[in-house]
């Protein structure tokens, strides 16, 4: 009997520590992926912030959204896949499309359907890759900052209702003149990723921001 409650008792410990590691553990994992999020969400908003410079000095916002300008801050073509903190590759062309409606390829009526995201119909921005990189470059002197990818794409102002959301409007007292919408995107461990979106314009040769929203 002493030997059956000896290994009783055991048994009992056993499960007890298990209980304990897992619990451990998962409160471990728990506060990373909440901390690497945080940090996400901040980088995804840096790297837009990137972007203004570039905006600011452009002489026309057409090339820009047509997709034939990008942002100086690029690591390379967008063909190559990316290799992200948690191990996975980031198709920066599938990615674009995802943004663009949501499947892996667009076509022209998936771009132009209103949905909850995209209500403007063919108005809808037509997102191109302006610029793509790691988070410690995002300044011109690498710095120690977490280890994040960020991808920023560009749009037309969806308040353009000239239905080509390949040029900023002409008529400089249009609402959308001089405006962009800037989606980014930040990819971190723990398969992390953050989305925000902003409206930055133009006045006097200064790029403000004039809206920001996270994506869920």
């Amino acid at each position: 009997m002493a030997l059956v409650l000896v290994l009783l008792c055991a048994t009992l410990f056993l499960a007890l520590s298990g209980a304990l590691v897992t619990v451990v553990s998962t409160e471990s994992a728990v506060s990373a992926t909440f901390r690497e999020g945080a940090a996400a969400l901040s980088a995804a908003e840096a790297a837009a912030i990137r972007t203004f410079a570039d905006l600011a000095v452009a002489t026309d916002l057409n090339p820009v959204l047509g997709g034939s300008v990008a942002s100086s801050f690029r690591d390379g073509p967008a063909a190559a896949p990316r290799r992200l903190p948690d191990g996975t590759m980031l198709d920066l062309a599938a990615a674009t499309n995802l943004e663009q409606c949501g499947a892996a390829t667009c076509t022209e009526d998936q771009m132009n359907a209103v949905t909850p995201e995209r209500p403007w119909g063919a108005n809808n921005a037509r997102w191109q890759l302006y610029a793509s990189g790691w988070l410690r470059d995002v300044v011109p002197q690498p710095i120690e900052a977490p280890n994040l990818y960020v991808v920023v794409w560009v749009g037309d102002d969806p308040l353009e209702t000239d239905g080509n959301p390949l040029a900023d409007a002409a008529d400089v007292h249009a609402p959308g003149h001089d405006a962009v919408l800037l989606r980014a995107a930040a990819y971190g461990a723990y398969s992390v990723r953050r989305r925000i979106e902003i409206v930055a314009r133009r006045w006097d040769g200064v790029v403000r921001l004039a809206s920001w929203r996270e994506l869920r």
